[in-house]
């Protein structure tokens, strides 16, 4: 049976003035193994963002406008991968993006990046899957649980 497992962060046992690495500590390992068998990234900004907005047009080949909601879509080549990863945080130390979700190749919802970051869902894994899921993904201000119910 599929399921997915949800990993929210504290903001209660996080630092006021933590960095984006103790916010985010699975932020490397995300993008490194978990999106792999992912194509395309959907990335969520308010239309306020201007700054975030504007340096997603760079690499999206998709931007639309949905009320106070930008939608830009990101191949996840190589180079996109890598600008994903290495410039994710803000000036506060917290993730850029409102939201983020991942897709493979079949067009299937797989991750998603929740309320900047503060939420991460992993959709239609195993339970064998999760356990690895859930190993990475804890920490001290991280809730990690595995749910037995396929919802998208």
């Amino acid at each position: 049976m599929l399921g997915y497992v949800k990993i929210t962060v504290d903001p209660e046992k996080v630092k006021v003035d933590a960095s984006f690495e103790e916010t985010y500590p699975f932020w490397a390992i995300l993008c490194d193994e978990f999106t792999k068998e992912c194509v395309v990234v959907e990335i969520q900004s308010w239309q306020e963002e201007h700054g975030v907005i504007e340096e997603l047009e760079k690499i999206a080949d998709v931007s639309k406008d949905e009320g106070l909601i930008k939608i830009q879509r990101i191949p996840l080549k190589d180079d996109n991968r890598t600008f994903l990863k290495n410039h994710a945080a803000s000036k506060e130390g917290k993730l850029k993006w409102f939201s983020m979700r991942y897709y493979d190749e079949d067009g299937n919802g797989r991750i998603e990046v929740r309320d900047y970051g503060f939420e991460v869902r992993f959709n239609k894994v195993t339970g064998a899957y999760s356990e690895e899921v859930i190993q990475q993904f804890s920490n001290p201000h991280t809730e990690a649980v595995f749910y037995d119910v396929d919802v998208e």
